[in-house]
């Protein structure tokens, strides 16, 4: 490994260096990268078992947990409606036991669970399991595989080719039409250095070129997850002293730089650790071809007790000493985990005589965190398993502005009967249904897959489409209580209406026999037209009577098949008194216009009064709700810094000043929330009369290791409401800590500067640029 470049500290290479503090990134180059030949010229490799796998299972991840399941679920869906759910556009079986692919054998299954995974581009499906991969078309017809994970790396030399070791992921990066797979590569007795292998396509067709890269770690990189976002390749690792058990180190969220690897360059990798006692997490993943707004960070998900934990990567690729993650917490409905009261998480029944429990796999987000740009709006998507009643249920969450203000807009427990239902994952489509798959199972029923949805028009938290299985088991899985880990709901860019699912199941009684099932569906109210959206870039404005206000209009193409067009806009069902005017009325899409909204002296005062934004072109409408409060007084908030530094059970204030607009003053409220454990927050004086300024007084606690966090402060007045951002940082970060093997007798240490230190004793101190200070230990 190499020591993070952040610490501006230059070291020569070696195994075994520990992780750096969580407040710098560590920045780690590939041990080797290259590109590889088309894929099928690749010599394949020999499948390997898969017995870590079966022994050991993911390592459990420490984290403040519920201690028990709350007597009512507030948002608990107890009940299924009549089948209104579309049956299956496509469905067939992907790789498992017995499947006859392209120019291989027949798949031989060699460990549990299969880690069933994968993604849908605009002409294939791509499907990985634990060290295996295929890809089909969307007809189902194999078109290569299915084939080891490794064979994309023949001829690269090192752990990759050597090895592979599962936990595969394949993504498809819909705003450069390419392909990311991931797997783990263990090597040696020990199995360090651990490596992660990454590869990412240098075209939208997968048979062909990869680049390829190599990335090694001192710690245990366990159950990785990616997400693909405009700025890198994101990824959240659990990280242990060894694979097999050890001390739990921490969350590793991790970025890859995605610019260099699309162009198959050399790319490094940030890395910043999480110490904080969060869940399993699982980072944002794009969905769609709309980016998020310029700059919005990435965003990882898990919980912490019975909050949603919001963990978002600002990423600096010119100076990693910039790049900083920071926290935000939301406020989650009660839940406990499923299986709370069993040690191994397994409580999942089975029919059939002597059928073990199966694994819930409950102290983590599962994957997917589907992100869509909906225009108007952001969302993601997750999902983990509670307990409820005396079974398991999906609890599903729609975040919307994950990466600036974010708001839970709507949570479900879906358990609508006796069964048993866990292993989920979720996305929304670009009409903003929301579709969900899981495993299904009870002490009657063998494990099936399931799926259900939530169309835009439902109740909030509610899967309101009916409930459908896509496939039965025949038989319960034996001896193992590995089940899934993971599973994977996409949406297919194409027409960005149609979902994909893939999950394992059991043809027959047997541990060693999984299969898996691949199918598509939609939900009402998706249709691929128009290909454009319009929107306003702020969601609401305060307008005063007898006064105007600017709106700033945005659009951009959905599919290709828009970019030639004009879209020709206007307004309609505006409030009684309020007039509206665009300039200019006609943009091709992603041009911007200014919307003027004018409220007459008699205008209808009242908050959230809605309006349309329309934009035609060829035949078909976009539309886009906007929202504006007419009013009689308005005001302007605003912190005396939007920076602020605290030191660990120090305290900080900034001084939140408001400004009186128009109208009568009236008496503002002050409130502060996203935030974290350790921190608190209070106003001196808690309310003012606009045109006068408080003081927030944010506190740490002793011992909280506070690196960064954002801390979102709200004033409410009877008119309107404002909201303001404050990012915290620490006063001192903590110093880094270097340990190597007892034989590595010397390190050479070059700062930014340019002077070199040589090392040969126990312990030094080597001053860095800014004043960072990096401890050297030996490892005795």
């Amino acid at each position: 490994m190499r020591l993070a470049a952040a610490l501006l500290l230059c070291f020569v290479p070696m195994a075994g260096l520990a992780a750096p503090q969580p407040a710098r990134a560590h920045v780690l180059q590939a041990d080797r990268s290259d590109v590889s030949a088309p894929l099928t010229l690749l010599a394949a490799a020999p499948a390997e078992e898969d017995e870590e796998e079966v022994e050991h299972g993911p390592g459990r991840v420490p984290h403040q947990v519920q201690a028990a399941p709350p007597e009512h679920d507030p948002v608990l869906q107890a009940s299924v409606a009549p089948l209104l759910l579309p049956q299956t556009s496509t469905n067939f079986d992907g790789i498992g036991l017995g499947f006859l692919g392209v120019n291989t054998r027949a798949f031989e299954v060699h460990g549990v669970p299969p880690d069933p995974q994968g993604d849908v581009g605009p002409s294939h499906y791509l499907q990985i399991v634990n060290a295996s991969f295929a890809v089909f078309a969307k007809n189902g017809r194999t078109l290569f595989g299915p084939i080891a994970t490794r064979t994309l790396f023949a001829g690269f030399g090192g752990a990759c080719e050597e090895r592979g070791d599962g936990d595969g992921i394949v993504l498809y990066d819909p705003l450069a039409d390419r392909w990311l797979i991931a797997q783990l590569a263990n090597t040696g007795e020990s199995g360090r250095p651990y490596h992660v292998c990454v590869a990412v396509s240098r075209s939208g067709d997968p048979t062909g070129q990869w680049a390829r890269y190599d990335y090694s770690y001192a710690d245990f990189h366990d159950y990785p997850k990616l997400g693909v976002w405009p700025d890198g390749y994101y990824a959240t690792y659990n990280t242990f002293t060894s694979a097999s058990g050890g001390d739990f180190r921490g969350i590793a969220y991790c970025a890859f730089d995605r610019r260099k690897m699309l162009a198959a360059e050399p790319a490094a990798q940030q890395c910043i650790l999480i110490h904080d006692p969060v869940s399993g997490t699982t980072p944002a993943d794009l969905d769609g071809s709309l980016p998020p707004p310029a700059g919005e960070p990435n965003t990882a998900v898990g919980f912490i007790g019975g909050s949603l934990a919001l963990y978002r990567f600002h990423a600096d690729w010119s100076d990693p000493l910039n790049s900083f993650v920071e926290p935000a917490m939301l406020q989650a409905a009660p839940f406990a985990e499923a299986c709370f009261e069993t040690p191994s998480g397994a409580c999942i029944p089975q029919a059939g005589a002597g059928a073990p429990a199966l694994d819930s796999l409950a102290d983590r987000m599962m994957f997917r965190a589907a992100y869509r740009n909906l225009g108007s709006r952001q969302s993601l998507v997750v999902n983990h398993s509670v307990a409820v009643r005396s079974v398991v249920g999906v609890r599903w969450y729609e975040i919307r502005d994950p990466g600036g203000m974010p708001v839970l807009y709507q949570q479900g427990t879906y358990a609508p009967d006796d069964a048993y239902r866990w292993m989920g994952s979720t996305a929304i489509d670009r009409a903003g249904n929301i579709g969900l798959g899981f495993s299904i199972s009870s002490s009657d029923v063998r494990p099936a897959i399931g799926y259900t949805g939530h169309a835009a028009s439902d109740p909030p938290g509610e899967m309101g489409q009916g409930e459908a299985i896509a496939a039965s088991s025949a038989g319960s899985q034996a001896s193992s209580l590995r089940w899934g880990d993971y599973s994977s709901m996409s949406v297919d860019p194409a027409d960005e209406c149609t979902f994909w699912y893939t999950n394992q199941y059991i043809p027959a009684d047997g541990v060693y026999n999984w299969r898996t099932r691949i199918f598509s569906f939609q939900l009402p109210g998706c249709v691929t037209s128009p290909d454009y959206a319009v929107w306003p870039a702020s969601g609401g404005s305060a307008i005063g009577r007898g006064r105007a206000a600017a709106i700033a209009l945005d659009s951009a193409a959905l599919l290709p098949s828009a970019g030639s067009k004009i879209l020709s806009l206007s307004v309609a069902e505006l409030p009684a008194g309020v007039t509206a005017r665009i300039d200019p009325a006609s943009v091709a899409p992603g041009q911007p216009a200014t919307l003027t909204l004018t409220a007459a002296a008699d205008a209808q005062t009242g908050r959230g009064q809605g309006y349309l934004i329309r934009a035609t072109a060829g035949g078909a409408t976009a539309t886009a709700a906007g929202a504006l409060d007419v009013v009689d007084a308005d005001f302007a908030m605003k912190p005396d810094r939007i920076q602020a530094s605290v030191a660990e059970g120090g305290s900080t204030r900034v001084r939140i000043d408001t400004r009186q607009l128009f109208g009568t003053p009236e008496t503002i409220t002050l409130s502060a929330s996203t935030l974290r454990p350790g921190l608190s927050a209070s106003f001196n004086p808690p309310q003012i009369v606009a045109g006068e300024s408080t003081d927030l007084v944010i506190s740490t606690a002793a011992g909280l290791a506070l690196a960064n966090a954002t801390v979102a402060v709200r004033g409410d007045a009877a008119s309107v409401s404002h909201s303001a951002l404050i990012r915290l940082r620490a006063l001192d970060a903590p110093p880094a800590e270097v340990t190597w093997p007892a034989d590595h007798l010397a390190v050479r240490a070059q700062t930014s500067s340019g002077c070199g230190c040589s090392a040969g004793g126990a312990n030094w101190d080597i001053m860095a640029l800014l004043g960072l200070l990096a401890t050297i230990r030996r490892r005795r």
